[in-house]
C-alpha cells in the first residue's frame, strides 16, 4: 500500500495517472483542496493487508502507472463497492491497475445529489474556460465529452478583475431545451445502469434545464479563479501551461480535486 501520510510514498504515487492528478492539486492550490487522505492499494491481498484502514475511506477511483494507458469503462456510483470484484475487474483491464482510495472534506454523497459538476481548462496567459453541468450532473459528463450545459471563456489578463457582477458576460454558450432533455435522458439511462433505482433519483435531474447558481460562481471565483493568476510564475516552472481542474459541487460549495495536463483530459 502507498500512502500519503508517509513522505516516502509521495513520488511513487505520483507514478499513477490519477493518483499524481490529486497530488499535484494539493500541491498547486492547497486552500481550495478538499483532499484529505489518499492512499493506493496495489492489489487484492495489498487491500486485505491494510484492510481496516482501507475501509475507513469514503471513495475509490480506479487507478493505474503511466506508463500505461488509463483504464476506462469500469463505472461506479461514487461509493466504495465490493473490493474483490472491483479488483478482478481491474485486473482484467490491466494487471498493473491499482484502486485508489480517498476522503474528500464533508460527507460522501450520491453523484446525482451533485448541483453541478465544473472544468477549468486553463491555456496560461491566454486565457481560462470552464464548462459546467447543473444539477443531477457530475463530472464525468465533461471529462468525457459527453455534454456541457454552460460554458465561459475568460481572457487570462482579467482574471484579475473578476467577481460575481461581471463574470455573467463571459458566457459563450448555454444548452438549449432540446439537447437539455437528450441529455437529461442519457444521465437516467446511465444511473440505471449503475443499479440506482429511478424513484431515487429522478427528482434532482430537473426536467427543464436551471442555471447553475451564483453562489457557485461566487465560490469557485474565490477558490480557483482569482487565484490562478496569482499563480502563473510557479505553474510555467513546473510546465501547467495548459491543463484543466475539476471536480463536483455539492450544496453549491465547489469541491475541485484534480489537475491534470492537457493531453490527458480523463
Amino acid at each position: 500500500m502507498l500512502s500519503l501520510d508517509r513522505k516516502q510514498d509521495i513520488e511513487l504515487m505520483k507514478n499513477y495517472h490519477r493518483a499524481s492528478d490529486m497530488i499535484d492539486f494539493l500541491f498547486f492550490f492547497p486552500e481550495a483542496s478538499y483532499i484529505e487522505r489518499l492512499a493506493i492499494a496495489l492489489d487484492y491481498n495489498d487491500y486485505l493487508e491494510n484492510k481496516k484502514y482501507l475501509d475507513s475511506f469514503d471513495s475509490y477511483r480506479i487507478d493505474s502507472p503511466k506508463e500505461y494507458s488509463i483504464i476506462e469503462g469500469i463505472e461506479g456510483n461514487g461509493m466504495v463497492p465490493n473490493i474483490e470484484d472491483l479488483f478482478k475487474k481491474v485486473k482484467l483491464k490491466n494487471k498493473h491497475g491499482v484502486v485508489l482510495f480517498f476522503d474528500l472534506e464533508g460527507k460522501q454523497t450520491k453523484r446525482y445529489k451533485c448541483d453541478a459538476g465544473i472544468s477549468v481548462n486553463v491555456n496560461l496567459y491566454e486565457d481560462v474556460c470552464i464548462e459546467a453541468v447543473g444539477k443531477g450532473f457530475d463530472g464525468r459528463e465533461i471529462s468525457k465529452g459527453i455534454c456541457v450545459h454552460e460554458r465561459y471563456l475568460i481572457p487570462w489578463f482579467e482574471l484579475k478583475f473578476l467577481n460575481i457582477e461581471n463574470f455573467h458576460k463571459y458566457k459563450i454558450y448555454e444548452i438549449d431545451q432540446k439537447k437539455y432533455y437528450d441529455a437529461r435522458k442519457n444521465r437516467i439511462d446511465y444511473l440505471l445502469s449503475l443499479g440506482e433505482k429511478k424513484e431515487d433519483f429522478i427528482n434532482y435531474i430537473p426536467s427543464t434545464y436551471q442555471n447553475i447558481s451564483d453562489e457557485v460562481w461566487i465560490d469557485l471565483i474565490q477558490s480557483i479563479l482569482v487565484g490562478l493568476y496569482k499563480k502563473e510564475d510557479i505553474l510555467e516552472k513546473s510546465n501547467f501551461k495548459h491543463f484543466a481542474v475539476g471536480g463536483n459541487v455539492v450544496n453549491n460549495k465547489c469541491f475541485i480535486w484534480q489537475m491534470y495536463n492537457k493531453d490527458r483530459f480523463n
